[in-house]
C-alpha cells in the first residue's frame, strides 16, 4: 500500500480551501480564532478487526465502518495553531519563547511560537516552555514521493524497452549491450522529470512572467489575454511533476480578485501586493507583523506619543511625528523594507506600520488631556488591538515546499537517483526478458521497480527525513463546523456530514521513527508508509460563539475521528478498491492559550 500514489481527498481539499483564501481574502482582518490551541481527545471508540462467534459459533463480523465503544479510553494532546487568515494547522510540538534577553518580557507581546528548531538560535538563551505531542509524528512525505515518481517512470520505461519482440538478450554479449541501450535510451527522460521536482525554481521562473508589465494588464482588465497566458502556465506547472503545485494558479486568481476589488486609482499597490503575498515563500511579512521590532516600535511610540501630546501646541501630525522618529520606529521601518518582496511594489510592511503609527497618534492626541502615563497606556492599546484586529493578514499557500523538501531535490544524492534507477531498473528488466521464458510486462515492471527501490535504498532514507513541522488542515476551524455526531448514532455510516477540519499525516516508511523501524528485530528493515486521516468535528454554539472556560481562555469541543492505514491490513469487502483502515473516534476539547497567529516569528 503506497498512500503517496494517489493525493488524497483532504489533501485536495487543503489546496482547494487555500486558494478560495487567496483568491477572497488576501486583505482580510486578522481571524477572531487566531493563536494557539491546546487541548486532548478521549478516544472511546474502535472498530473492530476480529470476528467473533455468536452464541450458535456462527461467525458474526463487526462493521468495520462503525466504531464500537471501547471498556478503556485513550487519551492524546491536541495541539493546533490558526493563524491570521483562520488557516487551521496541527502541530507536533511547539516552544513558547521570550524575545527579551534575560525573560524581562511578561506580555503576550513579547513572546513567540516556535516549531522549527532551527529558529532557536534566534532568540535569547532561555529556559522554554515546550508544548509536545507523543501521539503525532510526520515527515515530509512529498519527498519520498518524489522518489517513487523516478522509480515508477523508470520502470514503466525499462519494462517497456526489455518486452520489444526484437531485443537480442541470449547472450551476456548482448545482454550488456542491451542494458547500455536502454541506460542511454532512458536516463534523459528520468533526468528531465527529477528536474521538474524542484517546484521552487519552477515557482521561481513562473513568476519571472509575473512582470510590472503583466500586472499592468491585469491592473487595467482583469480579462487581459495576459491571464488566460498565466494561467496557462500555471496549469502547466501544476501538472508537470508529481507534487501537484497549485501556487500559481492561486496566484493568477489573487491578482484578478485582487484588481477586481480595488478602486481604479488604487488597482496597482493592490495587484502589486496581492503578487508580493504571493511571492512571499518564507512569510517574511507576517513574521515581521508578529516580530519583536514592531512589538517594540508600538511600546516606545505610545511612550513617546504621550510625550508629544502632554507638550504645549502640540498637533496630531507633530504626535505622529514623535512616534516616527523613536529609534525603535526607525528600526521597524528598516526591517518592514528588509522585508520586502523586491520583484514587487511590496508596500505591505510599510502600509503596516502607517496604520498602526496613524491610529496611535490620534489616540495620543485624542487623550492629551490626561496624565502621560494613561496616555501611554492607552495608545499602546490601542497600536496593539489595530495590529491584532485590522492590519492584513495573508493565507499561506498549502502545497509551498519545505525547507527540507527543497533541499533534498537539490543535493546530490537526488540528482544522482536517475541514473541509479535507470542503471537498475534496465538490468533488471532484462535479467528478467532473459531468465523467464513466462515473462509478462507485469513481470518486467515488478522486477524493474523492485531493483530501482533497492538501489535507491539509501536515498529514501534521506528523504525520509525530511521534516514538517506544520500540518495544515483543511476546512474551517470554528463552532458548528462539521457533523459533530458519533458513526454509531448514524443509521448509515454514509449520513456522517461533512468535515470541519481534515489532514493527512504521513510517516514514511524509512523514517527513524516508523514503528516498523528499529534495530531489535532483523526482520524489520523495511516497513510501511502510515498514513493517518484525522477529522475534527466541533460542536456547535448559539450564535457561534466561543465557550469561555475561564478568564481570558476560550474553548472549543467537539468528536474527533482517526483513520489509519499501514498499521495492519485494508479492512472491508473491497480491500483493494476500497481499504478501511483502523477506524477510532472519541471527544475533545481545546483551550486558546494564545493569541499569537504566527509562527516562528522572531
Amino acid at each position: 500500500m503506497n498512500p503517496r500514489a494517489v493525493p488524497s481527498a483532504c489533501i485536495r481539499a487543503v489546496v482547494a480551501v487555500s486558494a478560495v483564501l487567496l483568491a477572497a481574502s488576501a486583505t482580510a482582518q486578522s481571524h477572531p480564532l487566531r493563536g494557539l490551541w491546546v487541548g486532548a481527545a478521549k478516544l472511546q471508540a474502535v472498530n473492530e478487526v476480529a470476528v467473533p462467534l455468536d452464541a450458535a459459533n456462527v461467525p458474526v463480523a463487526p462493521n468495520p465502518r462503525v466504531p464500537t465503544p471501547t471498556r478503556d479510553a485513550a487519551d492524546i494532546r491536541l495541539i493546533i495553531h490558526v493563524n491570521g487568515a483562520g488557516q487551521a494547522f496541527l502541530l507536533k510540538d511547539v516552544a513558547v519563547l521570550n524575545r527579551a534577553a534575560g525573560g524581562a518580557g511578561a506580555a503576550e507581546a513579547d513572546m513567540a511560537l516556535v516549531t522549527d528548531p532551527r529558529h532557536y538560535p534566534e532568540f535569547p538563551p532561555q529556559p522554554a516552555l515546550r508544548l509536545a505531542s507523543a501521539v503525532f509524528d510526520f515527515g515530509d512525505a512529498q519527498a519520498p514521493a518524489a522518489l517513487d515518481a523516478l522509480v515508477e517512470e523508470a520502470a514503466a520505461r525499462a519494462a517497456a524497452f526489455a518486452a520489444e519482440p526484437s531485443l537480442a538478450v541470449s547472450t551476456p554479449a548482448a545482454r550488456n549491450a542491451a542494458r547500455a541501450a536502454a541506460v542511454a535510451a532512458l536516463t534523459p527522460p528520468l533526468e528531465a522529470l527529477a528536474a521538474r521536482a524542484d517546484v521552487a525554481a519552477a515557482f521561481d521562473a513562473f513568476l519571472d512572467l509575473v512582470d510590472d508589465a503583466a500586472l499592468a494588464a491585469i491592473a487595467a482588465d482583469t480579462n487581459a489575454p495576459v491571464v488566460a497566458t498565466l494561467a496557462g502556465e500555471a496549469e502547466a506547472l501544476r501538472t508537470g511533476a508529481f507534487y501537484g503545485d497549485t501556487r500559481a494558479g492561486e496566484m493568477v486568481q489573487a491578482l484578478v480578485a485582487a484588481a477586481g476589488a480595488a478602486e481604479p486609482a488604487a488597482r496597482p499597490g493592490a495587484i502589486h501586493n496581492a503578487a508580493a503575498s504571493a511571492a512571499d515563500i518564507e512569510n517574511t511579512y507576517q513574521r515581521f507583523i508578529s516580530g519583536q521590532r514592531f512589538s517594540d516600535m508600538i511600546a516606545s511610540a505610545a511612550e513617546a506619543g504621550a510625550d508629544a501630546a502632554r507638550a504645549a501646541g502640540a498637533t496630531q501630525a507633530g504626535v505622529l511625528e514623535a512616534m516616527r522618529t523613536t529609534p525603535a520606529a526607525s528600526d521597524a521601518i528598516t526591517a518592514g523594507l528588509l522585508a520586502r518582496v523586491n520583484r514587487y511594489d511590496d508596500t505591505r510592511s510599510t502600509d503596516a506600520i502607517d496604520a498602526v503609527l496613524d491610529v496611535m497618534a490620534d489616540a495620543a492626541f485624542a487623550n492629551r488631556g490626561l496624565p502621560a502615563v494613561e496616555i501611554g497606556r492607552l495608545t499602546e492599546a490601542t497600536g496593539r488591538s489595530e495590529l491584532s484586529d485590522r492590519v492584513a493578514r495573508q493565507p499561506l499557500p498549502a502545497t509551498a515546499p519545505t525547507l527540507d523538501y527543497n533541499a533534498f531535490v537539490q543535493a546530490a544524492a537526488y540528482q544522482g537517483a536517475p541514473a541509479v534507477a535507470v542503471d537498475a531498473a534496465a538490468e533488471a528488466a532484462i535479467a528478467e526478458r532473459a531468465g523467464n521464458a513466462l515473462f509478462t510486462g507485469a513481470s518486467l515492471h515488478g522486477a524493474a521497480k523492485a531493483a530501482a527501490r533497492q538501489a535507491l535504498q539509501n536515498v529514501y532514507t534521506a528523504a525520509a527525513r525530511a521534516r514538517r513541522t506544520e500540518l495544515p488542515l483543511a476546512g474551517t476551524f470554528a463552532p458548528g463546523s462539521g457533523d459533530p455526531r458519533l458513526m454509531a448514532d448514524l443509521a448509515q455510516p454514509t449520513d456522517l456530514g461533512p468535515a470541519g477540519l481534515a489532514g493527512t499525516l504521513v510517516l514514511p516508511a524509512d523514517h527513524p521513527t516508523n514503528p516498523f523501524r528499529h534495530r531489535r528485530h532483523p526482520d524489520h528493515t523495511t516497513g510501511f508508509d502510515i498514513r493517518r486521516e484525522i477529522r475534527l468535528d466541533f460542536d456547535g454554539a448559539p450564535g457561534g460563539a466561543v465557550e469561555v472556560a475561564g478568564f481570558g481562555v476560550s474553548r472549543l469541543s467537539g468528536i474527533y475521528r482517526e483513520e489509519i492505514f499501514g498499521l495492519h491490513k485494508p479492512l472491508g469487502p473491497a480491500p483493494a478498491t476500497a481499504p478501511i483502515g483502523l477506524k477510532t473516534e472519541g471527544r475533545f476539547e481545546l483551550n486558546r492559550i494564545s493569541e499569537i497567529d504566527a509562527l516562528n516569528a522572531r
